[in-house]
């Protein structure tokens, strides 16, 4: 298969899969100008590939990802599903993500046909928390903008961010997007109180998994709070979560990843 596609130059184009055949999808690269796709980029398109081959009536409600290997600027990036199961309230797909030099990203995720239940709400932001208008733009590449308070090494403990262009209602491309967001971010809380953070010469990190858990619908052209906490370190590894609340503070999402932190060798 010819891996040939333009560059995206914004988010919805990012998401928009070319068919190559019922499951297999061409998806554009986006251009940071690091030489190295962004890991919530590849999530995203994966998640969309996975919703191209399920019920339109049914959404993602859930996803988990492994990184299995760094994927390459300006390349595009083919993603081919399995069909594990389909069923009247849920489906499931896996998603492999390739590129030339092999897969660089097994995605597993589950659709769910909305019904009513009964909602209960534990998390709330911080109280005091400030709003985007209090706090200025950070510099990023992506199609998106992103506003952190910042830790004494400046790692975000909470950013507000959202897309550049508005996706309309649609809810598989609102839950696509923001699990582009949800990569931002984490892999710096999951560094919250590590004697090296900052010295970069000596400290290497990457992102080895991903989950997204979505509670509520979102509209990610509006601004999203995320809260950021790490968890757990050891053996090499450290586990961050980000709590996502809309503005007037549901609590629509869940993300947690794991991130490798080691001694540069």
């Amino acid at each position: 298969m010819t891996l040939e596609l333009p560059a995206a130059t914004d988010l919805r184009t990012l998401l928009t899969l070319e068919a190559v055949s019922p499951d297999v999808f061409l998806a554009p690269s986006g251009f940071t100008g690091w030489g190295r796709l962004y890991g919530g980029q590849v999530i995203a398109q994966a998640l969309m590939a996975a919703a191209r081959t399920v019920d339109p009536e049914q959404r993602p409600h859930s996803l988990h990802a492994y990184y299995v290997r760094q994927g390459e600027e300006p390349a595009p990036v083919a993603f081919e599903v399995q069909r594990v199961r389909d069923g009247r309230s849920f489906s499931t797909r896996q998603v492999v993500a390739s590129q030339a030099g092999g897969a660089i990203l097994n995605l597993i995720a589950s659709f769910h046909r909305p019904e009513p239940s009964e909602e209960r709400e534990s998390s709330s932001m911080p109280a005091g928390a400030p709003r985007p208008e209090q706090l200025d733009d950070d510099e990023t590449p992506l199609f998106f903008q992103s506003r952190a308070v910042r830790d004494e090494f400046d790692m975000a403990t909470l950013a507000w961010m959202r897309t550049l262009e508005d996706l309309e209602d649609d809810p598989v491309l609102n839950a696509c997007a923001l699990a582009y967001l949800s990569d931002e971010h984490l892999l710096g809380a999951a560094l919250t109180g590590h004697s090296l953070i900052g010295d970069w010469e000596r400290l290497m990190t990457a992102s080895l998994d991903h989950a997204l858990w979505f509670h509520h619908p979102v509209r990610v052209r509006d601004w999203h709070c995320f809260v950021l906490e790490g968890q757990a370190m050891a053996d090499a590894r450290g586990l961050s979560i980000a709590k996502i609340f809309d503005a007037e503070g549901l609590h629509v999402a869940t993300a947690a990843q794991e991130a490798l932190v080691r001694l540069r060798r």
